[in-house]
């Protein structure tokens, strides 16, 4: 009773009143890092005041101009919300194919062209922020005037500095979770400066909620629980996946290998089992070559991480194998089509890790050493409940046997979860986007 009491009293508190309280507990608190910690908590305040003055100058507004900064087409989650926008005359939105700095300029051309080229085929309104042939950047406050900016990832120094956050305080800014949030790294996906900043930081759970109330500097105000879009396509009875597996006669079971890019530690993330396994699945698709269709589908930055640790003509060599061999194929970008068209897959992956429960097939998760519960949040665990575990190649090769022979262990206790628990209630999540848009245009309320 009194640990629930004190909880109570906390998430009233004002931030620098309980940062009072910590320094009168520890003399030695840092004092600079307190005030630093305070300053932000005031920009936050700041910034929340120019989004109510935005949401003023809206409410009259006849079509509300929404732009959504793309960096990767595998990290595109709002698709179900543009086509809802694009059918809405109240929305006029808009695509903006921005640039990722953190890995040279070639690096950068290129992903600006792949991301480009996946939305243009799907007739979709796309523009490139970054004019290579004269070396220019849209100016996008200026150029595009926007009147709401979606953001699909949080870091700074990964965007190119003119179009993150902190340049567009004036203007109302929106950010979904480019994955399914399981990290137990709060800081780091809840307490970001977007993650502060943002108008609208919408969650996928009630569970994600209270993470942000616990650990944002804002204590959560901006977050609003909606359900994850990155799932939709999932459980949308008229979704038809596009089958972009070799074998089209499906008489040979389809199973997706997809390693993270954490060969080395990022903090808290070091999931990746590649380096371990690299050579053992390739192995394992020429032996099951008669009974499985293997399917290499790396995190997009693996390569780039690849390139430092073994160099550039080991990577492309190993990449090629997959792409040559008899029965197995490489993918990148969007997989929504992969995974329900898949018959199982074998990851290490963190975005993964929830999405493809949804599509109810066997799931296998590789593990490195070290030990999950620092890694993930109480709600992935939970979710990690209803895979099955691989710490060896044994354990992998008896996974391959057990889809091959349709042995599936965990199917009723996994359907039951996906349907009690991971299944949206309350409406489909880019239904609830909209609707939260309008409802505080309209009652202007932040």
């Amino acid at each position: 009773m009194l640990e629930s009491f004190k909880k109570h009293i906390k998430k009233r508190l004002p931030n620098y009143i309980i940062h009072l309280f910590s320094i009168i507990k520890h003399p030695l608190y840092n004092y600079k890092l307190w005030k630093k910690q305070l300053c932000f908590r005031n920009k936050v305040r700041d910034v929340e005041k120019k989004h109510l003055i935005a949401l003023k100058k809206l409410d009259s507004k006849k079509q509300i101009r929404c732009i959504f900064l793309a960096l990767l087409d595998s990290v595109w989650k709002y698709d179900y919300l543009y086509k809802l926008m694009e059918k809405d005359d109240r929305f006029y939105p808009i695509i903006l194919v921005c640039p990722i700095v953190n890995y040279g300029k070639e690096n950068m051309l290129s992903r600006m062209e792949n991301c480009f080229s996946y939305f243009k085929n799907k007739n979709y309104h796309v523009i490139k922020s970054y004019d290579s042939v004269n070396d220019k950047y849209i100016d996008l406050k200026k150029d595009l005037t926007p009147d709401i900016i979606f953001y699909t990832n949080p870091y700074k120094g990964l965007i190119d500095d003119r179009y993150y956050i902190d340049k567009f305080e004036d203007v109302l800014t929106v950010y979904v979770s480019y994955n399914y949030g399981n990290s137990r790294d709060y800081n780091m996906f809840f307490n970001l400066p977007m993650h502060n900043f943002v108008w609208r930081n919408y969650a996928e759970t009630l569970f994600h909620k209270s993470y942000a109330e616990s650990h944002a500097s804002n204590r959560g105000r901006n977050v609003v629980v909606t359900g994850y879009p990155g799932i939709e396509s999932f459980i949308t009875s008229d979704y038809r996946p596009k089958d972009i597996w070799i074998n089209k006669s499906h008489n040979k079971k389809r199973i997706i290998w997809a390693p993270h890019h954490s060969i080395e530690p990022v903090g808290i993330v070091y999931y990746s089992c590649f380096l371990k396994y690299a050579d053992f699945m390739l192995s394992m698709a020429h032996k099951y070559r008669n009974s499985i269709e293997l399917c290499f589908k790396p995190h997009p930055l693996l390569k780039n991480k690849l390139y430092h640790a073994w160099g550039k003509e080991k990577t492309e060599d190993y990449y090629r194998k997959w792409q040559d061999g008899e029965n197995t194929f490489y993918i990148e970008g969007e997989y929504i089509d992969l995974f329900m068209t898949s018959d199982a897959m074998i990851h290490d992956s963190g975005s993964f890790l929830i999405e493809y429960l949804y599509v109810n097939k066997p799931v296998m998760r590789t593990y490195n050493g070290e030990d999950p519960t620092k890694m993930y949040n109480d709600f992935t665990l939970n979710c990690l409940d209803y895979y099955y575990k691989a710490f060896n190649e044994k354990d992998i090769e008896t996974f391959i046997v057990n889809v091959i022979q349709e042995d599936d262990s965990l199917k009723s206790l996994r359907t039951k979860f996906v349907n009690d628990v991971l299944i949206p209630k309350g409406g489909m999540p880019s239904e609830n986007i909209i609707n939260d848009i309008i409802d505080s245009i309209k009652n202007c309320r932040l």
